[in-house]
Protein backbone atom coordinates (compact mmCIF):
# COMPACT_ATOMS: atom_id res chain seq x y z
CA UNK A 1 0.00 0.00 0.00
CA UNK A 2 1.45 3.26 -1.19
CA UNK A 3 -0.93 5.93 0.34
CA UNK A 4 -4.29 5.68 -1.46
CA UNK A 5 -2.35 3.17 -4.48
CA UNK A 6 -2.36 -0.09 -3.51
CA UNK A 7 -0.53 -2.78 -5.63
CA UNK A 8 -0.57 -7.02 -5.49
CA UNK A 9 2.02 -9.22 -7.50
CA UNK A 10 0.60 -12.41 -8.12
CA UNK A 11 2.55 -15.56 -9.64
CA UNK A 12 0.37 -18.44 -11.30
CA UNK A 13 3.16 -21.69 -12.33
CA UNK A 14 2.01 -23.16 -15.26
CA UNK A 15 3.51 -26.50 -16.96
CA UNK A 16 4.93 -23.75 -20.08
CA UNK A 17 5.92 -21.29 -17.70
CA UNK A 18 4.90 -18.77 -14.90
CA UNK A 19 2.00 -15.87 -15.48
CA UNK A 20 3.57 -12.54 -13.50
CA UNK A 21 0.27 -10.80 -12.98
CA UNK A 22 0.49 -6.71 -10.99
CA UNK A 23 -3.25 -5.54 -10.46
CA UNK A 24 -3.25 -1.80 -9.06
CA UNK A 25 -5.69 0.86 -7.88
CA UNK A 26 -5.24 4.67 -7.52
CA UNK A 27 -8.04 7.41 -7.85
CA UNK A 28 -8.01 7.49 -11.35
CA UNK A 29 -6.93 5.32 -14.57
CA UNK A 30 -4.00 7.79 -15.28
CA UNK A 31 -2.76 7.14 -11.70
CA UNK A 32 -2.70 3.57 -12.22
CA UNK A 33 -1.69 3.39 -15.43
CA UNK A 34 1.64 5.85 -14.43
CA UNK A 35 2.25 3.07 -11.58
CA UNK A 36 1.79 -0.16 -13.37
CA UNK A 37 4.39 1.18 -16.11
CA UNK A 38 6.72 1.42 -13.57
CA UNK A 39 6.15 -1.23 -11.96
CA UNK A 40 6.36 -3.23 -15.29
CA UNK A 41 9.50 -1.52 -16.00
CA UNK A 42 10.76 -2.73 -12.90
CA UNK A 43 9.71 -6.12 -13.29
CA UNK A 44 11.59 -6.43 -16.97
CA UNK A 45 14.59 -4.98 -15.65
CA UNK A 46 14.72 -8.08 -12.94
CA UNK A 47 13.77 -10.88 -15.10
CA UNK A 48 15.57 -10.16 -17.92
CA UNK A 49 15.56 -12.61 -20.68
CA UNK A 50 13.19 -14.63 -19.20
CA UNK A 51 10.47 -12.44 -19.86
CA UNK A 52 8.98 -13.50 -22.97
CA UNK A 53 5.96 -11.41 -23.41
CA UNK A 54 3.55 -8.99 -22.10
CA UNK A 55 -0.41 -10.05 -22.37
CA UNK A 56 -1.64 -13.59 -23.32
CA UNK A 57 1.29 -14.19 -26.41
CA UNK A 58 2.50 -17.46 -25.99
CA UNK A 59 5.93 -18.79 -27.18
CA UNK A 60 5.49 -19.70 -30.90
CA UNK A 61 3.20 -15.85 -31.55
CA UNK A 62 6.74 -14.44 -29.82
CA UNK A 63 9.24 -16.10 -31.95
CA UNK A 64 7.10 -15.61 -35.26
CA UNK A 65 6.65 -12.12 -34.52
CA UNK A 66 10.94 -11.92 -34.24
CA UNK A 67 11.35 -13.79 -37.76
CA UNK A 68 9.26 -11.81 -39.50
CA UNK A 69 10.43 -8.57 -37.93
CA UNK A 70 13.68 -9.45 -38.94
CA UNK A 71 13.18 -11.04 -42.08
CA UNK A 72 14.42 -14.45 -41.12
CA UNK A 73 13.46 -17.68 -42.01
CA UNK A 74 13.42 -20.96 -39.63
CA UNK A 75 13.17 -24.73 -40.49
CA UNK A 76 13.36 -27.72 -37.70
CA UNK A 77 14.25 -30.62 -37.28
CA UNK A 78 12.07 -33.15 -34.33
CA UNK A 79 12.67 -36.77 -33.14
CA UNK A 80 10.76 -36.94 -29.88
CA UNK A 81 8.12 -34.18 -30.12
CA UNK A 82 6.89 -35.67 -33.26
CA UNK A 83 5.83 -32.55 -35.14
CA UNK A 84 4.56 -30.69 -31.57
CA UNK A 85 6.84 -27.71 -32.80
CA UNK A 86 5.87 -27.19 -36.16
CA UNK A 87 2.43 -27.46 -34.85
CA UNK A 88 2.48 -25.34 -32.66
CA UNK A 89 4.28 -22.70 -35.20
CA UNK A 90 1.91 -23.28 -37.69
CA UNK A 91 -0.92 -22.34 -35.77
CA UNK A 92 -0.19 -18.86 -35.95
CA UNK A 93 -1.33 -17.14 -39.12
CA UNK A 94 1.03 -15.78 -41.41
CA UNK A 95 3.48 -18.42 -40.29
CA UNK A 96 4.43 -19.33 -43.75
CA UNK A 97 6.34 -16.06 -44.11
CA UNK A 98 9.26 -17.66 -41.45
CA UNK A 99 8.55 -21.18 -41.40
CA UNK A 100 10.21 -23.11 -44.30
CA UNK A 101 9.76 -26.39 -43.11
CA UNK A 102 9.24 -29.11 -40.45
CA UNK A 103 11.42 -32.95 -40.36
CA UNK A 104 9.94 -35.17 -37.97
CA UNK A 105 12.75 -37.52 -38.13
CA UNK A 106 11.94 -40.20 -35.84
CA UNK A 107 14.43 -43.18 -36.65
CA UNK A 108 17.78 -42.67 -36.96
CA UNK A 109 17.29 -43.99 -41.07
CA UNK A 110 15.29 -41.07 -40.80
CA UNK A 111 17.45 -39.25 -39.66
CA UNK A 112 20.32 -40.38 -41.85
CA UNK A 113 18.47 -40.07 -45.50
CA UNK A 114 16.65 -36.61 -44.71
CA UNK A 115 18.94 -34.34 -42.81
CA UNK A 116 22.32 -36.33 -43.76
CA UNK A 117 23.04 -37.01 -40.22
CA UNK A 118 26.38 -39.30 -40.66
CA UNK A 119 25.63 -42.92 -39.66
CA UNK A 120 28.65 -43.30 -37.62
CA UNK A 121 27.75 -40.09 -35.35
CA UNK A 122 25.04 -42.14 -34.53
CA UNK A 123 26.71 -45.05 -33.76
CA UNK A 124 29.30 -44.03 -31.66
CA UNK A 125 26.98 -41.83 -29.69
CA UNK A 126 23.65 -42.94 -29.83
CA UNK A 127 20.94 -40.91 -31.41
CA UNK A 128 20.13 -39.11 -28.27
CA UNK A 129 23.38 -37.15 -27.95
CA UNK A 130 25.11 -33.48 -28.53
CA UNK A 131 26.49 -34.37 -31.91
CA UNK A 132 23.93 -36.05 -33.71
CA UNK A 133 21.28 -33.11 -32.61
CA UNK A 134 24.30 -31.00 -33.58
CA UNK A 135 24.19 -32.50 -37.14
CA UNK A 136 19.83 -32.78 -37.09
CA UNK A 137 20.22 -28.75 -36.86
CA UNK A 138 23.08 -28.21 -39.22
CA UNK A 139 21.17 -30.59 -41.63
CA UNK A 140 18.15 -29.10 -41.63
CA UNK A 141 18.96 -25.53 -42.15
CA UNK A 142 21.41 -26.40 -44.87
CA UNK A 143 18.85 -28.15 -46.25
CA UNK A 144 16.24 -25.49 -46.43
CA UNK A 145 18.92 -22.47 -46.80
CA UNK A 146 16.82 -20.95 -43.78
CA UNK A 147 18.30 -18.40 -41.69
CA UNK A 148 17.95 -20.73 -38.12
CA UNK A 149 18.04 -24.62 -37.70
CA UNK A 150 16.57 -26.02 -34.60
CA UNK A 151 16.51 -29.11 -33.67
CA UNK A 152 16.02 -31.81 -30.91
CA UNK A 153 16.43 -35.57 -29.79
CA UNK A 154 15.21 -37.08 -26.46
CA UNK A 155 13.42 -39.18 -24.59
CA UNK A 156 10.04 -39.14 -23.83
CA UNK A 157 9.02 -42.12 -21.71
CA UNK A 158 7.74 -44.17 -20.44
CA UNK A 159 10.43 -46.59 -21.59
CA UNK A 160 13.54 -46.64 -23.23
CA UNK A 161 15.12 -44.57 -20.11
CA UNK A 162 19.03 -45.52 -19.09
CA UNK A 163 20.88 -44.84 -15.75
CA UNK A 164 23.04 -42.39 -18.32
CA UNK A 165 20.18 -41.00 -20.67
CA UNK A 166 17.01 -41.29 -18.22
CA UNK A 167 13.70 -40.43 -19.08
CA UNK A 168 13.30 -36.43 -19.64
CA UNK A 169 16.24 -36.11 -21.35
CA UNK A 170 16.61 -33.97 -24.34
CA UNK A 171 19.29 -32.29 -26.38
CA UNK A 172 18.55 -29.51 -28.23
CA UNK A 173 20.39 -27.95 -31.44
CA UNK A 174 20.74 -24.55 -33.11
CA UNK A 175 22.75 -23.88 -36.15
CA UNK A 176 22.31 -20.03 -37.34
CA UNK A 177 24.62 -20.32 -40.04
CA UNK A 178 28.14 -18.81 -37.98
CA UNK A 179 28.23 -21.79 -35.32
CA UNK A 180 26.20 -24.81 -34.30
CA UNK A 181 25.37 -24.71 -30.67
CA UNK A 182 24.31 -28.27 -28.93
CA UNK A 183 22.46 -28.17 -25.15
CA UNK A 184 20.74 -30.35 -22.89
CA UNK A 185 17.80 -30.32 -20.37
CA UNK A 186 15.57 -32.87 -18.44
CA UNK A 187 12.15 -32.42 -17.81
CA UNK A 188 9.82 -34.17 -15.44
CA UNK A 189 6.39 -35.56 -16.08
CA UNK A 190 4.47 -38.42 -18.14
CA UNK A 191 5.35 -38.11 -21.81
CA UNK A 192 2.69 -35.43 -22.96
CA UNK A 193 4.41 -33.38 -20.44
CA UNK A 194 7.77 -33.94 -21.36
CA UNK A 195 6.88 -32.94 -25.02
CA UNK A 196 5.11 -29.87 -24.20
CA UNK A 197 7.84 -28.49 -22.26
CA UNK A 198 10.37 -29.74 -24.75
CA UNK A 199 8.66 -27.74 -27.35
CA UNK A 200 8.61 -24.75 -25.45
CA UNK A 201 12.44 -25.29 -24.41
CA UNK A 202 13.05 -25.07 -28.27
CA UNK A 203 11.36 -22.13 -29.32
CA UNK A 204 12.86 -20.22 -26.31
CA UNK A 205 16.04 -20.85 -27.70
CA UNK A 206 14.99 -18.99 -30.75
CA UNK A 207 13.83 -16.30 -29.59
CA UNK A 208 16.58 -15.94 -27.06
CA UNK A 209 18.88 -15.95 -30.20
CA UNK A 210 16.98 -13.19 -32.05
CA UNK A 211 16.97 -11.39 -29.51
CA UNK A 212 20.38 -11.67 -28.49
CA UNK A 213 21.30 -11.02 -31.97
CA UNK A 214 20.07 -7.31 -32.19
CA UNK A 215 20.09 -6.94 -28.55
CA UNK A 216 16.37 -5.88 -28.70
CA UNK A 217 13.44 -6.71 -26.91
CA UNK A 218 10.52 -8.75 -28.14
CA UNK A 219 7.91 -7.51 -25.34
CA UNK A 220 5.02 -5.41 -27.06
Amino acid sequence: MIGHRQVRIGLTAKPMGVDVRIVGTGRNKEEVRILLEGLLQKVEERLADVLYARGRDEMETVVGRLLRDRQMKLAVAESCTGGLIGHRLTQVPGSSDYLDRVEVCYSNRAKIEALGVPSDVIEANGAVSAPVVAAMAQGVRRRAEADFGLALTGIAGPGGGTPEKPVGLVYFGLDDGREVRATFARFSGDRTAIKLRASQHALDLVRRALVGATHASPLR
